[in-house]
Formats: C-alpha cells, sequence, structure tokens
C-alpha cells in the first residue's frame, strides 16, 4: 500500500468505513458491514455470516474515540452498532482485528490526513459521545449480571433466565460436602476482588477454606446458558428494566465470558466451613 493512499472496497458510507478501517488498522475487518444509507460490504477474509450495522454517524465516532471492547460495548448498548449473527463470534473478531493490527501499525503523517479526510466524509467529526447511562467500566472486566438479574427481575423471570444458581455450579465442581451443617460454596471472580482476597474476607468470617479450584470452563457454560435464556426472554426483559440495560446485560455476559476465556479474569469454586 502506498503511503497515504488506500483500495477503494465499495460505493456508499459501509465502503468509505472500511476504506478508513483499512488507512488506519492496515487490513479490512472480518465481519461484514452494513451502514445507515443501506450500503453493504462483506470481509475480504474472515467470517461472512456476522454483520454489524452502523446505525448512525455516531457509532464512528464512538469507536474512533474508543475502538476496543469498551467502545464497542458502549456502542452495542446505545443501540448505535446492531449485529446479526453470534454476539460474542463478532466481539471476539472485531476486539482481535483491532489489538493485532494496531500493534502492527504506526500512521504517518500522510495516514492520519487520509484518516482525517475519510472521517470528515462519514459525518463523524466531534467529541467522544457520552453515555450511555449504564455501568460499561464493569463490562471489560467482571460484572454480576447473574446477581443483577436476580435483584432487579421479577422472581418467577429471573428463576427462568438464571436456572440453577453459583452455589449449585460450585457444588458440582467441588464435590463438596453441602450436606454439613453450615458448609458453604462460592464462585468467585479475580475481579475485582483477587482470590487471595476472597479467601482473606472467609477466614475473617470465621470459615475454613476446604477447597479451591479452577472453574473458568464452568462458569463460561453458565454463563452461556444465561445469555441463551435471556434472548429466550428478551421482550419481558426489556419491559421490565428497559432496552439500554437488557442490552447491557447481553453485552456483559459475552465480555465476562471473552475475558474468562483468554484468562484476562479468573474464577474459581471455594467451599469451606466455619471452624
Amino acid at each position: 500500500m502506498t503511503e497515504g493512499t488506500i483500495e477503494t472496497h465499495a460505493t456508499g458510507v459501509a465502503g468509505r468505513l472500511v476504506d478508513l478501517l483499512v488507512q488506519v488498522y492496515g487490513e479490512a475487518p472480518p465481519v461484514t458491514f452494513t451502514a445507515w444509507d443501506g450500503s453493504r460490504v462483506e470481509p475480504e477474509s474472515g467470517d461472512a455470516d456476522i454483520e454489524a450495522h452502523f446505525e448512525s454517524r455516531r457509532t464512528v465516532r464512538r469507536l474512533m474515540w474508543s475502538p476496543g471492547q469498551e467502545g464497542i460495548a458502549k456502542a452495542y448498548i446505545a443501540g448505535e452498532l446492531t449485529v446479526d449473527g453470534d454476539l460474542e463470534t463478532a466481539v471476539r473478531l472485531m476486539r482481535d482485528y483491532v489489538e493485532q493490527a494496531s500493534a502492527k501499525r504506526a500512521l504517518e503523517p500522510a495516514d492520519r490526513r487520509e484518516v482525517l479526510r475519510l472521517t470528515v466524509q462519514l459525518g463523524a467529526v466531534g467529541p467522544a459521545p457520552r453515555g450511555p447511562s449504564e455501568p460499561v467500566d464493569a463490562v471489560t472486566g467482571h460484572l454480576d449480571v447473574p446477581g443483577q438479574i436476580r435483584a432487579e427481575l421479577p422472581a418467577e423471570l429471573a428463576d427462568a433466565i438464571l436456572g440453577s444458581g453459583a452455589a449449585g455450579l460450585a457444588d458440582a465442581i467441588l464435590g463438596s460436602g453441602a450436606e454439613e451443617a453450615n458448609a458453604r460454596t462460592e464462585i468467585v471472580y479475580t475481579v475485582p476482588e483477587p482470590l487471595s482476597a476472597a479467601i482473606a474476607r472467609w477466614e475473617s468470617e470465621g470459615l475454613v477454606v476446604d477447597a479451591v479450584q479452577d472453574a473458568v470452563a464452568d462458569e463460561r457454560e453458565r454463563l452461556r446458558q444465561i445469555g441463551g435464556r435471556l434472548m429466550e426472554h428478551w421482550d419481558a426483559v426489556v419491559d421490565a428494566v428497559g432496552v439500554q440495560h437488557t442490552r447491557m446485560w447481553r453485552v456483559s455476559l459475552v465480555l465476562v465470558r471473552d475475558n474468562l476465556e483468554r484468562r484476562a479474569v479468573r474464577a474459581y469454586a471455594i467451599s469451606g466451613a466455619p471452624a
């Protein structure tokens, strides 16, 4: 690629979006893009079954200011970015694309001028968009979505989405003696509380930790099932807490699963009893 020039991929907004991403990252995105004007560009390589819809110029502006997990999550929660196909696959593909391409490419002055030109063409120049008002900072680490669902939804709806609880999962992983009086099992994450702090908290409460076991695979599966049931009851959840809050839960479940898979967050099953 000659400095300051790009290969034009298509006409319309979607084509300019792809051209902008090629200019910034040096390669085309791995998913299909559609834009607010109805234009569409399929990936040169990647997953054509995943289709990302850029709903407005605001979407581009948000992702230019925050191109990683947080920006994708905010745009999705705000309804500025919608996805056809598996959301977890889409987030993983785009996260890998941004991280890997960014590591390989440094923008020269001519590149930066071309990026500015394309951004102006897209009408996406401006300050970073505000909002949404959901707890997005926690989305990129660990957010206790099951706990929020239990606390914020009607009991019958929460039961339908959550199924068996975390304590049941911990018992199953550890094979712990749940029949013992006052025995306790719990799934803990290393974000925001490190494992050592969780164990210290137990000990400060007069409990003896009997066993600690890695629970990443089991927890990822539990969150996958919760996410599936959330989709099954989508309309009822939206009626109860609103569409942005429901979107926040969905993308949070996806990102926590992704961070568990990458070991950016770890999950452990802890079992213990009073001393």
